[in-house]
């Protein structure tokens, strides 16, 4: 009876710690007032504290020496920005460094556990999203109309045609699900889903009914789905194919190349998934400026706008909001890596947007307010708030992609959630992005030391 009890209390135990990483990673989106759903994986606080006071008791400070080197290293960067300019910390980023420093916490604490359990974290959201998919089509509300991919709409009406015109054949057919807002904010998470599960089946490490569940998975997602999705999965796999090539059985491998050369086509052949790579012109003279400033800005502009034609030809068609935003954002990082070299300090980027904002007096008012905090992806963010310390971080994934030590399946899971959201991510503390990081570092050291 006792070793029933037993049973039962660890089946309760990894079903809630593996809910909590699952709120973390995938439920980023669910909120209420003040209450949002990732914040649930502060529960493992508790825990994670007991750990670290049997391992002082024990005299074992390897957790101690790590938390000491990040702190140092976090609050120094954010202070000597803080100084030299003059400002005051922002509560946005004093509270970002300390839930950094929780995550980072939890992760080492939980970093074998997870990486035990990847296979029942991907299980539980799969069926957490379609469950929330079967709820909505009951209450069901039209999503965007245009978007990268997707089915065309064909339950035309008079209303509906009425309603869009000459463009009701870009109309695709999708609906509003609870869990994530936006078709991209699945995207951003769905490639190490599929990728991972894909894997799973060609090894036939699967049962028939995760086999459905996957198999409706997919199909969900081609029909909620975005630029984010085709090409953070297009990416994931050509830089994991190339580094771990050998690693791959043949069923893999041709599964893998099929998928990429799919969204290749759908990617080239949707208009509206070719717009997200034109730059979206705009206007950069301003009276205000002295002729000299206005001349070289005159000059930057026709550069831009040569090469917003060219592209323009090559693809066919004109950019959009999105596709403004986000090369926005990669101007901004240009002019920040050169003007402030060490980064602006963590979850700054708001700053630096507001700084070249009024510095290149660029009035946009259709992209003022969008992504001044996220970046629009964590590469731009990454090298506006680290500036060339990025290059650290990105030979970590490097490093963990090519070491032939680490497990496959480690690499499926993580590497496209970080490879995606660093083309089109929404910050540190959506999608998983820095829980995410710190498992693999602190996987990468665990392998590494093993290996010394």
């Amino acid at each position: 009876m006792n070793l029933l009890n037993s049973l039962n209390i660890s089946k309760i135990k990894l079903f809630l710690i593996t809910f909590l990483v699952v709120s973390f990673i995938f439920l980023f989106d669910l909120k209420s007032e003040y209450f949002q759903f990732r914040f649930l994986i502060l529960i493992l606080l508790i825990p994670s504290t007991i750990k670290l006071l049997k391992d002082v008791r024990e005299k074992n400070f390897k957790f101690l020496k790590l938390f000491f080197i990040l702190f140092v290293i976090l609050f120094f960067h954010i202070g000597l920005n803080i100084y030299y300019e003059k400002n005051q910390l922002t509560n946005y980023s004093l509270f970002g460094s300390i839930f950094l420093i929780f995550v980072f916490t939890i992760s080492y604490y939980y970093f074998d556990f997870i990486n035990r359990n990847i296979d029942l974290i991907n299980q539980l959201f799969i069926i957490i999203f379609l469950l929330s998919c079967v709820i909505s089509i009951f209450f069901y509300q039209p999503d965007a109309p245009y978007f990268c991919g997707g089915i065309p709409n064909f339950f035309y009406s008079d209303v509906f045609l009425e309603k869009y015109g000459d463009r009701v054949g870009d109309v695709r057919l999708s609906f509003k699900e609870f869990i994530f807002l936006e078709n991209s904010h699945l995207g951003m998470i769905a490639p190490s889903v599929i990728i991972y599960s894909i894997y799973k089946v060609a090894s036939k490490e699967i049962s028939v009914k995760k086999i459905f569940l996957l198999s409706t998975f997919i199909v969900i997602c081609f029909i909620k789905s975005s630029t984010t999705l085709y090409v953070g999965t297009i990416s994931s796999l050509i830089l994991i194919i190339l580094f771990n090539y050998k690693s791959l059985n043949q069923k893999t491998l041709i599964s893998f190349l099929i998928l990429i050369m799919l969204f290749f086509i759908t990617i080239i052949s949707n208009k509206e998934c070719r717009q997200r790579f034109v730059p979206t012109d705009y206007n950069l003279i301003n009276d205000t400026l002295t002729s000299s400033d206005n001349q070289k800005m005159s000059e930057d502009n026709k550069i831009n706008k040569d090469i917003s034609n060219k592209i323009k030809t090559i693809l066919n068609t004109d950019g959009n909001l999105s596709s403004g935003i986000y090369f926005q954002a990669l101007i901004i990082a240009k002019e920040s890596i050169v003007e402030k070299p060490f980064g602006w300090g963590l979850n700054r980027y708001d700053q630096a947007f507001n700084y070249y904002q009024k510095l290149n007096h660029k009035k946009i008012d259709s992209l003022i307010s969008f992504n001044n905090k996220d970046g629009t992806n964590n590469l731009v963010k990454i090298v506006v708030e680290f500036g060339i310390f990025g290059v650290l971080f990105y030979s970590l994934i490097l490093l963990f992609l090519i070491n032939n030590n680490i497990s496959l399946e480690l690499k499926l899971f993580y590497l496209p959630f970080i490879i995606t959201q660093s083309l089109r991510g929404a910050g540190y503390f959506n999608g998983g992005f820095v829980l995410i990081v710190f498992l693999m570092l602190f996987t990468y050291i665990r392998v590494y030391k093993k290996n010394i």
